[in-house]
């Protein structure tokens, strides 16, 4: 049984419930059938192969706030097979930052997972498993930074991760954590 996190914030849309384990079963999946190379990928060429998975990925004018807020980077609509970046995301994807690399890949995440708005729901507690959001998140941690990679070539320190998985510190510092809590690492 899961614990209740009271003060839990969804940050995103409440979706049906997943833990970790399906989660990194999904990207495992995922990353087999992209067959994505245990370095990271070229973002670039990664993002124009989502097409051979009948994926789009479009780039609009930093300032066109049609689909965003604000400071956001990237959107994903899954029900159009829909991955939106603003061009400065793109062109930081070219440059292969990354940051960028987990944005992407949590973009990414939103599509697989079938992630889309649920509407009328009441009385719902707060929970990360439910949370588009968080599950996103977590799909590009074990997508990027996959545990058995981690584990083959003994990657056990943030700086270590970020180097070879190319992700940034904070995330690999964050994914390190997370993993040794669970007694995985």
């Amino acid at each position: 049984m899961m614990a209740s996190f009271p003060d839990y914030q969804l940050r995103g849309h409440v979706v049906p419930g997943r833990t970790i384990d399906s989660i990194r079963g999904t990207a495992s999946s995922v990353r087999q059938i992209m067959k994505l190379p245990e370095h990271p990928p070229d973002l670039a060429t990664f993002l124009e192969s989502l097409v051979d998975y009948g994926i789009t990925c479009d780039v609009i004018d930093d300032h066109d706030f049609t689909l965003f807020h604000a400071g956001v980077e990237a959107v994903c609509i899954p029900e159009q097979a829909t991955i939106v970046l603003t061009n400065e995301t793109y062109r930081a994807a070219r440059r292969n930052d990354p940051r960028t690399r987990f944005t992407i890949f949590h973009e990414l995440g939103h599509f697989v997972l079938s992630h889309s708005k649920a509407l009328g729901r009441k009385n719902i507690v707060p929970q990360r498993w439910i949370d588009s959001e968080w599950q996103a998140d977590q799909f590009a941690a074990e997508i990027t930074m996959d545990l058995e990679v981690l584990r083959r070539h003994g990657l056990k320190t943030p700086s270590a991760i970020a180097n070879f998985c190319g992700v940034s510190v904070p995330a690999a510092s964050y994914r390190l954590t997370q993993l040794k809590r669970k007694g995985l690492l």
